[in-house]
C-alpha cells in the first residue's frame, strides 16, 4: 500500500501518458456528474407555459351579422354565423397544424387550371367556370384549403378542421372554449 502512494507521489511530479489519461478521465467524470446535478435540480421545478388559456369570451352575438365569418387569429378561432346560427371553428391545419388564412377565394385558380372542386357539404356552392370564386382557408404551409364551413377539399389535409364548443356567456358575450370539440353540425341558437 505505501508503495503504491508513492508511486501515485512520483507519478504526480512528472506528466506521463498514464497520468494525463487519469486526469482528464477524472475531469470528464465530474463535468458530467455536475451536469446530471444540474438536469436533476432544474427537473424538479415545474415547466410553466405562457400561452394564452383555451378559454375566452368574444363580442356580443350583435356583433356578428349573419352569413359572417369573423377570424381571431391571435386565438386561432374562426366564428361564423349561418341563418342557423353560430359556429367556431380552430383555425389549426388538421395535416401538419400551422394556421391557414382566410380568403374571400380560394377557389378560383383551382378552376382555371382545370381541377375539379367538390360541393361544399354544408352549403351546397361549388365553384364552377361561370363562378369560380368561393371564400374559405388556405394554409401557407403545404397548400390545404377548406371552404368557409371547414371543410377540406384539396391538399394534403385528411380532414376537416375541428368545430370548437361557443356557447352565451352571463354577460351576453360569446364563450369559446377550443379545448372542446363539437360535433360538424352543432350550432348556437341566439
Amino acid at each position: 500500500m505505501a508503495s503504491d502512494f508513492r508511486r501515485l507521489v512520483q507519478d504526480s511530479r512528472e506528466m506521463t501518458r498514464r497520468s494525463f489519461l487519469a486526469m482528464a478521465g477524472w475531469a470528464g467524470f465530474t463535468v458530467a456528474s455536475l451536469i446530471a446535478l444540474f438536469q436533476s435540480v432544474k427537473f424538479i421545478q415545474p415547466n410553466a407555459t405562457y400561452e394564452d388559456p383555451p378559454a375566452f369570451k368574444a363580442d356580443a352575438p350583435s356583433a356578428y351579422p349573419v352569413g359572417s365569418t369573423t377570424v381571431i387569429i391571435d386565438k386561432r378561432v374562426v366564428i361564423n354565423r349561418d341563418p342557423n346560427g353560430f359556429y367556431a371553428i380552430s383555425l389549426i391545419c388538421t395535416h401538419l397544424g400551422c394556421t391557414p388564412r382566410y380568403f374571400q377565394d380560394v377557389t378560383s385558380d383551382l378552376i382555371a387550371a382545370g381541377t375539379a372542386i367538390s360541393k361544399d357539404p354544408d352549403t351546397g356552392q361549388e365553384a364552377t367556370k361561370a363562378n369560380p370564386a368561393l371564400p374559405g382557408f388556405k394554409c401557407p404551409c403545404h397548400g390545404s384549403r377548406y371552404f368557409r364551413d371547414a371543410d377540406n377539399f384539396f391538399g394534403p389535409a385528411p380532414r376537416p378542421m375541428d368545430r370548437v364548443h361557443v356557447e352565451l356567456a352571463k354577460d351576453g358575450k360569446l364563450f369559446i372554449d377550443r379545448s372542446i370539440v363539437v360535433d360538424h353540425h352543432y350550432r348556437l341558437k341566439v
